[in-house]
């Protein structure tokens, strides 16, 4: 433990699923920790998952890349990204219509038929409401003017972790924005939460990747002196993935500084 920073140790204690660097480290190797989380969403306790990859990167020679946070596939070939939002904005909706595209491009080789085309789910969990209509909860998918589905396999989920009401899932919310592992429900969730927090091997890996990452970015030959400077290095982080409270901590500037080169980074 004395080999890690005091303040990468606080940062590391704060850490909760909202933070993509905790995140990473989370999922990575675990299968079983996306595949209860699956379950419940879903309520499907025989959905199986295959295979997990973190933070993949759908690359297109003439369309914007796009970098999924978690995705899986199951046993039957349906497939999943799951995305963390700490601060969701407007654009949700459309970059699950983006996201859902993508998966269906990386589904269906040359050559194959439509009908192998399997069931593709986009599950945003958000700090807060995107949609703005007070609900845990919101499941689109293709219907006609008179309600009936058209059954094209396509689903998109928003989910508000800070809805306050009693829901089904208001536990594994809570597991996901908890910061601290004795706070938690879930034995799943909860023991690989210890292992990353709490014992130094898993310690050890959340500081090589807060490092990695705060590397990458000074990299960028980008000091923290002069305003100017912070705010291209907030671009940067932003750009990198670096968690809202990560950099909220690591060059000690506001959220409300954070939404300002947010809004500006999606316009890039």
């Amino acid at each position: 433990m004395a080999r890690i920073a005091a303040e990468f140790l606080q940062i590391i204690k704060d850490f909760s699923l909202f933070d993509d660097v905790y995140m990473n480290c989370f999922f990575k190797d675990f299968p079983e920790g996306i595949q209860f989380i699956l379950r419940k969403i879903l309520d499907r306790s025989d959905l199986v998952v295959k295979s997990v990859h973190i933070q993949d990167v759908m690359v297109s020679m003439t369309s914007k890349t796009s970098r999924l946070d978690v995705f899986a596939e199951d046993g039957e070939g349906n497939q999943y990204d799951v995305e963390f939002q700490f601060l969701p904005n407007e654009n949700i909706p459309k970059r699950g219509r983006y996201y859902l595209g993508n998966i269906d491009q990386n589904m269906i080789r040359r050559g194959e038929e439509y009908d192998t085309l399997h069931e593709a789910y986009v599950i945003f969990i958000c700090a807060g409401d995107p949609i703005k209509k007070h609900k845990p909860m919101y499941h689109y998918t293709m219907k006609d003017e008179d309600g009936n589905e058209l059954n094209d396999g396509q689903h998109l989920l928003i989910l508000n972790a800070d809805y306050e009401g009693d829901w089904r899932l208001k536990d594994l919310m809570n597991d996901i924005k908890a910061s601290d592992p004795e706070t938690m429900k879930y034995e799943v969730l909860k023991e690989r939460a210890e292992y990353l927090k709490e014992e130094e091997e898993g310690n050890m890996q959340l500081n090589m990747n807060l490092q990695n990452l705060m590397m990458k970015a000074e990299n960028k030959g980008i000091e923290k002196g002069r305003e100017e400077e912070k705010t291209n290095m907030i671009f940067h982080m932003l750009k990198e993935k670096f968690d809202v409270k990560t950099i909220m901590r690591a060059l000690n500037v506001s959220e409300e500084t954070i939404k300002k080169s947010k809004r500006q980074c999606n316009e890039n």
